[in-house]
């Protein structure tokens, strides 16, 4: 199949990509798609007959999205001392192997080559929108595909998802972002059980395409092609209109276009007159986040790819799991997370874990402070030079970029965390009165340590070498007298944490409180 006289129109190249499951082979002007022989207890193509089943199954269901781009299945047969394609009606010579033949697409016309170019625009996700719309509104799903909206039957899915990826926890997902996602995806079926019931009585389950992203999408002025759907499996296919489109939504995301991707679902939203879409739009994104990272991790695992593509399908699928664990903590609608409290603490600490383990910023007042004095990072100044750098006017300035930095965040749509004292009650009232004025979201994190163990850090902080906070064991009195206790915060907007014990405790402890206040977001 690599060697270009194995072909009856005899292309100039044969260009081979592997999937998971299949190889496909590019001569141009064709595509030709062969199902690997793997049963994966989600799909068996085990067997030669399976896999001429399921390609005549891609070809019938692929049609419904993207009529003229499906040709035909085909397949190989003996002929002398090599091999020949024959169509499947011939009946000379037995077929080796079932091909899938198709017209090539134009790789600058998929979605994916819009985003990576910058040119994605409203009007695109517009046009995508109405051909969706007119798939969805033209079905009229019998009991059979209604039934796999069932609270059950998701949870049967999401399960496989867990079980299925337990041995990659310490590869590309962490066992805390794991137990939290998990947690998650429990705690919304267990909360909302009568809305999804509701789904099934609206008749908002649909036979749906079930891979619907970036890379499946292809338009031209004249047509939009939407391709390569779940042949392969009825129940990833079966699902809710939600499942279907928050696959797009946070492949969006995924790409940090998230206005793009707020905007679709909105549309959708509107065009199927389907107010709760909106509602189950996070738990799908997760879901489909989380499914994509599964999906990596298992290619990243296969044995005849290379090391260097390992490595980076593995780096993809690490990627996809934070955002299904951004999901999880966050939601989608942007928010600010202030990581406020007494010096040694461990708000940073906690900060820059959250960041790491989420994808999302976070700007610190100890780096920022000194990139706008122009001063190295890890440089402590004598305690001569300090009172200009710690000044109340360098103060000011430096909280004034700090948030500003995470107001276009916010305006790009997009959580960040902003990492510092926040030790005046007059300043914070100050910032929230800006948040609110503005519709920004908002939550105070304060960690709270006992102070000897706060002590113990900052003689730690006293031997190292490579620390930016300027704070040492004999400021910490002073530091402690300027801070005032944010009792003045309503809870809605506050948390505190304990961090005087591990870390994994506490981020333990963190999340699970941020899952708790997200699902309380999205009580219906």
């Amino acid at each position: 199949m690599k060697r270009p006289d194995s072909y009856p129109h005899s292309p100039d190249t044969v260009e081979h990509i592997q999937t998971h499951i299949s190889h496909v082979f590019i001569a141009s002007p064709f595509v030709y798609k062969i199902k690997k022989p793997l049963d994966l207890g989600f799909l068996d193509f085990s067997t030669l007959e399976k896999r001429k089943y399921y390609c005549h199954r891609e070809l019938e269901l692929n049609r419904r999205l993207c009529d003229h781009i499906y040709l035909e299945v085909t397949h190989l047969v003996h002929s002398g001392n090599t091999y020949q394609f024959a169509s499947d009606n011939l009946k000379s010579g037995k077929p080796i192997e079932y091909i899938v033949k198709m017209k090539q697409l134009k790789r600058e016309n998929f979605l994916i080559g819009f985003v990576k170019k910058g040119d994605l625009k409203k009007e695109h996700l517009e046009r995508v929108a109405r051909k969706l719309h007119r798939f969805y509104s033209g079905q009229s799903p019998d009991t059979k595909i209604l039934n796999y909206g069932d609270p059950e039957k998701i949870l049967y899915n999401t399960d496989e998802n867990f079980n299925q990826t337990r041995d990659f926890i310490g590869k590309t997902i962490s066992r805390q972002a794991f137990h939290s996602i998990h947690q998650f995806t429990n705690s919304f079926l267990d909360m909302h059980k009568a809305l999804f019931r509701k789904r099934i009585e609206e008749h908002r389950i649909v036979d749906g395409h079930g891979d619907l992203h970036l890379e499946h999408i292809n338009l031209t002025d004249n047509s939009i092609c939407i391709y390569d759907c779940i042949e392969f499996n009825e129940r990833f296919r079966y699902q809710d209109i939600a499942a279907d489109l928050a696959f797009l939504a946070m492949d969006l995301d995924f790409h940090q276009l998230q206005n793009e991707s707020r905007y679709f679902m909105n549309l959708m939203s509107e065009l199927l007159h389907d107010p709760d879409l909106l509602a189950l739009a996070d738990f799908y994104k997760c879901y489909r986040a989380y499914v994509r990272g599964k999906v990596k991790s298992f290619e990243s695992d296969e044995g005849d790819v290379s090391t260097p593509e390992q490595k980076k399908t593995a780096n993809k699928a690490e990627r996809y799991f934070r955002l299904s664990l951004y999901y999880a903590l966050f939601g989608s609608k942007p928010m600010i997370y202030l990581f406020m409290g007494r010096v040694a603490s461990g708000k940073s600490t906690l900060a820059k874990r959250l960041a790491k383990d989420t994808g999302i910023h976070s700007f610190s007042t100890d780096i920022l402070r000194k990139k706008i004095a122009g001063l190295p990072l890890t440089k402590r100044l004598p305690d001569r030079d300090r009172t200009a750098l710690y000044s109340e006017v360098m103060s000011d300035k430096t909280y004034q970029n700090l948030c500003e930095r995470g107001v276009e965040e916010i305006r790009n749509g997009r959580s960040v965390i902003l990492d510092g004292t926040f030790a005046s009650k007059k300043k914070r009232r100050e910032l929230t009165d800006y948040f609110e004025e503005h519709d920004i979201e908002y939550l105070y994190v304060e960690p709270i340590a006992d102070k000897n163990i706060r002590m113990d850090r900052l003689h730690d902080r006293n031997q190292g070498q490579a620390v930016i906070s300027d704070a040492r064991l004999d400021d910490m009195d002073m530091l402690d007298e300027r801070y005032e206790n944010p009792d003045e915060l309503d809870p809605i907007h506050y948390l505190q944490i304990s961090t005087s014990g591990d870390l994994n405790i506490s981020l333990k402890e963190l999340y699970s409180c941020l899952i708790t206040r997200n699902l309380d977001k999205g009580k219906i």
